[in-house]
């Protein structure tokens, strides 16, 4: 009984000091966020910001009716891919029915314009031979890879069946032809830039409701009728911070495939239950400690700079608690490759879907930690003074209609 009595105040106390000193942390952030506020404000003006802004738009025009795949900024010009509507019927199909050179002003350039790339002879055979050879092929994509150029041709129904013309590019503005082997150059990343693990019968945790037990920090099952995360290890207990049905009640705790990863204070999940035709994603904050869905995971997911969280084709997670999903048709959409600023301040996460030509490009703020309007198009071109050009698609996913002229949106 005395001992009841004698707890009381010391908890009130305990609870009071807690409450100072969570106000006092909450200030000193506040006052934290501002600070680095007004640094980043006198940065930018000191340095330059390299924020993404709309500042204009233009228009590409092609000859006859075609079809938008793709565009490259190649010696300061705009290279442009694209597929007439009747290429494909004629015998002698040009160059210039598939490809075009621009300047930045929209102006279409003599194939001459950037040396050695639409003129040279060896490429305007191969050019021919290719399109002899196979009387469908289409152009899939323009692709840059550092200092090479590659133009990928679909040739047959299979995905897979592909020839790639390619191309040297040298620090003067030219290009040098090299073959039209270049399908061994055109290979994406990795989906995932961090490794998977998968769970085995030593994390078990058996008892009235078992569950596998995922880094000392988290605990999931799929038994009983609902996928199920805690972040305690009890087993006599079924509640936890997240909880969602699973299609199977009847299911043993090693019918699951379960997987995890570290990103920072993420840990990621991925989870089959039993008798499901698809991969579950979820995120666990071990600073939040709370659990979202994000299922776009699946597709391809990299990490943000200094572990700041994930972005993925449909949207992002912070490490902060903050997370974003679009409403996007992200269908087919891979990961392609990232552009950091010069001051390492943006990232560019670049998607594309190869099927489509459709792109999608998310920038990334280090500082402000946040992502900017995510912008949907058909291909698009990056100067060495930052500016961006893009062709327009529609964020539907609508597939692009032939044209004689083609929509840009300049972005400074």
């Amino acid at each position: 009984m005395a001992t009841a009595l004698q707890t009381g105040p010391y908890d009130a106390v305990d609870s009071g000091t807690y409450e100072v000193l969570r106000d006092r942390l909450t200030a000193q952030a506040a006052e934290l966020a501002r600070a680095a506020e007004a640094l980043n404000t006198r940065r930018a003006a000191e340095f330059g910001a390299v924020r993404l802004d709309l500042t204009g738009a233009g228009r590409l025009r092609t000859e006859h009716a075609s079809v938008p795949r793709d565009v490259v900024a190649v010696g300061g010009r705009l290279l442009f891919g694209f597929n007439g509507v009747h290429a494909g019927a004629r015998p002698d199909v040009r160059v210039g029915d598939v490809l075009a050179l621009y300047d930045r002003d929209q102006n279409r350039l003599p194939e001459d314009a950037v040396p050695g790339l639409l003129d040279d002879p060896a490429f305007v055979r191969e050019f021919a031979a290719l399109h002899r050879y196979y009387r469908q092929a289409r152009l899939l994509r323009l692709q840059l890879r550092e200092d090479r150029l590659l133009a990928v041709f679909r040739t047959g129904e299979k995905a897979d069946d592909i020839r790639a013309l390619r191309w040297d590019l040298t620090a003067d503005g030219r290009a040098v032809f090299l073959d039209a082997r270049g399908d061994r150059d055109h290979v994406l990343p990795p989906a995932h830039d961090f490794a998977w693990t998968a769970t085995t019968r030593e994390d078990h945790r058996l008892g009235r409701h078992p569950h596998v037990s995922i880094q000392g920090e988290i605990h999931v099952s799929t038994v009983g009728g609902t996928l199920t995360v805690k972040t305690e290890d009890d087993t006599e207990t079924g509640e936890g911070v997240h909880s969602e049905p699973v299609d199977e009640p009847l299911q043993a705790l090693a019918d699951a495939d379960i997987a995890h990863a570290r990103v920072g204070a993420l840990i990621l999940l991925r989870v089959r239950p039993y008798k499901e035709d698809a991969d579950r994603y979820l995120v666990f904050n071990t600073l939040t400690r709370t659990v979202v869905r994000l299922d776009g995971i699946g597709q391809g997911c990299r990490r943000l700079p200094e572990d700041q969280g994930i972005v993925f084709a449909g949207g992002y997670c912070l490490a902060t608690g903050a997370y974003k999903t679009y409403e996007l048709d992200t269908t087919g959409l891979e990961f392609e490759r990232e552009v950091r600023s010069p001051y390492g301040e943006d990232v560019l996460y670049a998607f594309h879907a190869r099927a489509e030509g459709r792109g999608l490009l998310l920038s990334y703020n280090t500082i402000r930690e946040e992502i900017a309007t995510p912008l949907v198009c058909h291909g698009w071109a990056l100067f060495e003074d930052g500016a961006l050009l893009a062709l327009r698609a529609d964020p539907a996913g609508a597939a692009a209609e032939p044209a004689r002229v083609h929509p840009l949106q300049l972005w400074t």
